[in-house]
């Protein structure tokens, strides 16, 4: 490949990032109550994290759903 080839496939990856990265601000301001519940599962998690580990196996259970659920909201968001 050239540099010329290259570098235009570099700067055409980059803007790709950028323009997804630029639309994920704009995804959540669509959206505020999904990104709301993104934001309460995030922290649901970190409360699930910091518990005591000595839960039968349901808190390290409870913290797989918690991010099932995150990754299921970000999709939603994604295909709205």
């Amino acid at each position: 490949m050239t540099p010329d080839a290259l570098s235009r496939r570099s700067a055409m990856a980059l803007a790709a990032g950028a323009a997804a990265l630029a639309a994920a601000p704009a995804r959540a301001a669509d959206q505020p109550n999904m990104q709301s519940a993104l934001d309460h599962l995030h922290k649901a998690r970190e409360f699930l994290e910091k518990a005591k580990a000595n839960k039968d196996g349901h808190r390290n259970d409870a913290i797989a759903l918690v991010d099932q659920a995150i990754e299921q909201v970000k999709k939603g968001m994604d295909a709205a």
